[in-house]
């Protein structure tokens, strides 16, 4: 961690409140609208896990985030 310290809670899950109760903390991107599809299209996307890694002695907090080829991929679609 950028603090130095070796006390660290690794993998720690992110949790929100919604409308169900706490659900874990997702990165979502969705796809634009090609525009060359067929009469049946479905819209792609991707998502990913956000995960905390938390120093024990002074809080310092990192997140990252799981499944980042799919969600890169998506990016690039939206973003060219």
């Amino acid at each position: 961690m950028k603090c130095g310290s070796a006390y660290v809670m690794a993998g720690v899950e992110v949790r929100d409140r919604g409308s169900n109760g706490a659900v874990p903390l997702r990165v979502h991107i969705d796809e634009p609208e090609p525009p060359d599809h067929g009469f049946i299209w479905k819209r792609g996307s991707s998502s990913g896990t956000v995960r905390a890694w938390i120093c024990a002695a002074c809080g310092y907090t990192e997140l990252y985030t799981d499944n980042l080829a799919a969600l890169y991929d998506s990016y690039r679609k939206s973003h060219p």
